[in-house]
Formats: C-alpha cells, sequence, structure tokens
C-alpha cells in the first residue's frame, strides 16, 4: 500500500514516540498502594507479593489485549485485589487511579528525534494523530507524558484503547484518527513498532505502514511493514519513499 499523496501520519506511542525510562519507580509505588489498600480489609501484604499481584493482573490484561478486548486499572485493580483475598469494589474503585498515576513519578522521555520528525511533517503541511493502546495508564497520563516529552502539541487527534473501547488491531482505533482530519486511509501512513497491532491494523485500514526498531525490534513473524526504519532519522525518507513509490 502505498499513498499517492501523503496526508496524514498516524504514530504508536510507546516505543515509536515514548518510552519509559525507569520502570522501577512506578511498580514501587503501585505495590505500595495496593499493600496500603489491602491492609483497610485485615490483610497483610509484603511489597513482593503485592508486585506480584499487579504482574499477574497485568499478564491478564496482555492476554485480553492479544485477544482483541481492551482493559486497564480499574480491571487490574480488581484482579489485584482479588487475588489477595478483597473482594470490594469501592476499594478497587480508589486504588485504580493510584495505580493509573504511578507512571507520572516516573521518567518517560521522547524517542531521539521524534520532536524532529513531527516537526517536519508539520512544516510541510502533514496531519498528524496518535494511536495508542493503553494498559495500566490510561489516555489522560498518556497526555501528560506527551506534554512533559514536548510532543504533544504537534498531534491533532489522540486516540486510546480505553477512550475507543477497542485495541488495535481493530480498525476503530484508526478511523478514530482520520475521521476527525478528514483524511482517506490511502492517503495515509501508520508508524508503530509492533506487527500484530501496527503493521497489520494500519494495513487492514487501508494505510500505508511503516515499522520503527528504534526501542523494540518487534520478532513476530507476521508480515512486516511497507517499510522498516531503525531509527526516527530515517523516517521521513521511508515515508518520502512510500509518497513517491
Amino acid at each position: 500500500m502505498k499513498p499517492h499523496r501523503l496526508e496524514a501520519v498516524t504514530f504508536d506511542c510507546w516505543n515509536t514516540l515514548l518510552r519509559e525510562r525507569d520502570f522501577a519507580v512506578a511498580r514501587a509505588r503501585r505495590a505500595d498502594a495496593l499493600v496500603r489498600v489491602a491492609a483497610e480489609r485485615g490483610v497483610e501484604l509484603a511489597p513482593d507479593a503485592a508486585a506480584e499481584a499487579l504482574r499477574a493482573a497485568f499478564e491478564r490484561h496482555l492476554a485480553l489485549w492479544r485477544d482483541g478486548v481492551a482493559s486497564g486499572a480499574p480491571e487490574m485493580a480488581h484482579w489485584a485485589l482479588a487475588s489477595v483475598g478483597v473482594a470490594d469494589p469501592a476499594l478497587a474503585a480508589r486504588l485504580a487511579p493510584v495505580l493509573e498515576e504511578a507512571s507520572l513519578a516516573g521518567e518517560a522521555e521522547a524517542l531521539p528525534g521524534a520532536g524532529d520528525v513531527l516537526d517536519a511533517l508539520r512544516s510541510g503541511g502533514v496531519r498528524l494523530a496518535l494511536v495508542c493502546d493503553t494498559g495500566i495508564s490510561p489516555g489522560r497520563v498518556v497526555r501528560e507524558l506527551l506534554r512533559r516529552a514536548g510532543l504533544l502539541d504537534a498531534l491533532e487527534v489522540l486516540v486510546f484503547s480505553n477512550e475507543v473501547g477497542v485495541p488495535k488491531p481493530h480498525r476503530r482505533m484508526f478511523e478514530s484518527a482520520l475521521g476527525p482530519l478528514g483524511v482517506a486511509p490511502a492517503r495515509a501512513a501508520h508508524v508503530g513498532d509492533l506487527k500484530r497491532t501496527d503493521v497489520h491494523g494500519g494495513r487492514a485500514a487501508g494505510m500505508a505502514t511503516v515499522r520503527i526498531r528504534a526501542a523494540f525490534d518487534d520478532p513476530d513473524v507476521l508480515p512486516d511493514a511497507d517499510a522498516v526504519v531503525g531509527a526516527h532519522a530515517e523516517l521521513l525518507a521511508a515515508l518520502e519513499a512510500l509518497r513517491a513509490g
């Protein structure tokens, strides 16, 4: 799939525009929150046990994500509490936002050259959007991380799976980005790091695709993108080649 004229580019978020530098800070905050909440119901929980309960909840989230089902911190809070013997919807509802906002205590940074690419595309009249699957950090938190990294203002439309209700590769995620831009899929490209969600999803939606390996080189045996780049420094040339090809 090669667009005759590239009018829009949509970007994945994690390992495409942003990467998290310090997982330990957020994980520790989440485990501490689970310990404190469980204690309200008389359950004494060691930090390691809390971390394991949250890890198992995240694995459950990943399994659903692979099956095309969206879930996030509200579900993970419920699963983690239930796994330690606390079945309390009110406590889970209080725990969920603490789990979500723990990412704000860590450090997320823009991938090298990401801001320059967004600026160059905008200067060339290309419309830009984000198409992001969310995990424990929902769209409202990711927006703040993008703002801190200096990338938020370059993106006209931001689409998050926890807000749309389905994750990639569902075509609704891509349509939710292109629709507000008024750009047809045949005149757009999607950039991401994963073959199953970004490459397959973008292609199924009728878009050209570029896989970026800067932070993660997906080993999946699924068909690859129309172009593969190792860094943002190569991205503008790859997009231009797609348009000209």
